[in-house]
């Protein structure tokens, strides 16, 4: 069974039901409703190995209400994750269910990237609260988050979280023992497995074969050419070509005055040479849409300085980033030109702001192109809140700009490139193998995890060429893990949403 995950409603309700009719294992949601107030997918799946019944629970971040606003719209209702669970775990117990996991597509319990107040939406991180706060849970399997948890107990609760990307595995051990007529677990423990360095399935690189390579040609295609080297290593750092490219082509669509993006990952790069498809992707990885906004400068000066909070300061002259906040909720603008001091408190960071050489006043008004994540308060950006929308014509951000390198056929930095920012770091600113000897009486259950799959079919490269994760290789751990417990105990496989 598998949790829907939140990314899940990128690509509209429609396709989503249409792969929840066509899965061959049920995909879960506790928490998601019809307009009429019904459930709209199944909460909760029972599967039985050798006797033991094990209730599935699966649940949803209600942030897609943010961030697939206009998909979800008359369509589903994201609500509580919490009091949604507890409902389910009670009618999976009434149903028989010796076990109860629960698999939610929730973060532990990190701060939520949208604005709870503004939005009225319930927090977008429970998983430590269901733990907490609903009895009778063995284990739960979360993700969102995109961190690694191999072994957490809150009361009897296990909590483990596999790495997202496919990049591991998380295996769960209980151990049963028969407690009248029924089975009860006595002891738990959690891993995470990890799938560098395993050798890939032979079996889902023959099912994937055909249309895994349809996809490398279209990746690999040549859209253009560049004569130099684009990096985005420091993109977070100092004003970068890289960035500018996706601004000035937003500005360019749109015809707004100012244009924001975030630097999605530090690995993105182009080298000298032919341009493909696939760097562009690597460049802007997600499906966002194109919008433009009317702000105030109150607005500018506000979304900068919250944008701002992804550094804590400055600790032996270098800028020192939260490590609770996403690097893709660090935004940067191009078309307005500031500074932004890492020795002072948020709030009062932009020390220079201007616009065409003109100082910014709260009253002035501008327009901003942002992608759809953005402009619907995604990760906590609530200034925006009220902005009217002055641009919307459903663009896939990725394509315009593919579309712009194929047009230009030769791109240039120059092309692109203003510097216009800076950050200000002045002078102190500062593998266990399990026995298959059990006491009489007692089973053991083995629950395999994945989350956050991506559709990383592909292994990805870091800064240093390293390959890590892949579908075939996270399936080469999957079948491992569960050879390993054939003899010793019963296995089932639960994935915690975003498997796209």
């Amino acid at each position: 069974a598998a949790a829907i995950g939140n990314h899940e409603y990128n690509y509209g309700v429609p396709y989503l039901e249409k792969a929840v009719a066509e899965a061959r294992f049920p995909l879960l949601s506790a928490n998601t409703y019809r307009p009429d107030g019904s459930l709209k997918f199944k909460p909760w799946a029972i599967v039985q190995k050798r006797g033991v019944k094990i209730g599935i629970v699966g649940a949803t971040t209600p942030g897609v209400m943010v961030w697939d606003a206009e998909n979800v719209k008359g369509r589903a209702e994201l609500r509580d994750i919490v009091p949604a669970v507890r409902t389910a775990v009670t009618q999976a117990k009434s149903a028989g269910a010796d076990v109860i996991v629960v698999t939610v597509h929730s973060g532990l319990e990190e701060p939520a990237s949208y604005d709870t107040v503004a939005t009225g939406l319930p927090s977008e991180n429970v998983s430590a609260r269901i733990a907490r706060e609903i009895p009778g849970i063995d284990l739960i399997v979360y993700g969102h988050s995109h961190k690694e948890q191999p072994d957490l107990h809150i009361g009897s609760t296990l909590l483990v979280q596999p790495k997202n990307w496919a990049t591991s595995v998380g295996a769960a051990h209980l151990t049963l023992a028969r407690m009248g007529p029924s089975w009860k677990v006595t002891s738990s423990r959690g891993e995470t497995i990890q799938a560098r360095g395993r050798a890939e399935s032979a079996r889902l690189l023959a099912v994937s074969e055909r249309v895994h390579t349809a996809t490398r040609t279209y990746a690999n295609t040549v859209i253009g050419n560049t004569a130099v080297a684009w990096r985005g290593d420091s993109a977070r750092l100092k004003d970068t070509p890289l960035i500018d490219l996706i601004n000035e082509v937003e500005r360019k669509a749109s015809g707004a005055d100012l244009a924001s993006t975030a630097a999605f990952t530090l690995d993105a790069s182009i080298p000298p040479g032919p341009v493909t498809v696939a760097q562009i992707a690597q460049l802007y990885p997600y499906d966002n849409t194109l919008r433009a906004v009317r702000i105030t400068g109150k607005q500018l000066r506000e979304y900068l300085e919250f944008s701002s909070r992804y550094y804590t300061g400055v600790r032996d002259g270098k800028p020192v980033t939260d490590a609770a906040i996403a690097g893709y909720n660090f935004d940067i603008i191009s078309g307005a030109d500031y500074t932004l001091d890492l020795g002072r408190s948020v709030g009062s960071r932009v020390t220079s702001l201007t616009v065409k050489g003109k100082p910014v006043s709260d009253a002035d008004t501008y327009t901003l192109a942002l992608n759809n994540y953005r402009q619907s308060g995604g990760g906590g950006y609530s200034m925006l809140k009220g902005a009217p929308v002055v641009y919307d014509r459903q663009q896939e951000i990725r394509q315009l700009l593919i579309d712009e390198v194929q047009s230009r056929k030769t791109i240039r930095p120059e092309d692109f490139f203003t510097r216009n920012w800076n950050l200000d770091y002045g002078p102190g600113r500062a593998a266990r193998v399990e026995s298959s000897v059990l006491p009489p009486g007692t089973r053991r259950l083995r629950i395999i995890a994945t989350n956050d799959f991506h559709g990383a079919l592909e292994p990805r490269r870091d800064n240093a060429g390293a390959r890590s994760g892949g579908a075939a290789y996270t399936a080469t751990v999957i079948e491992r893990a569960r050879s390993e417990c054939a003899a010793a105990c019963e296995s089932i496989l639960v994935d915690g949403g975003d498997q796209f």
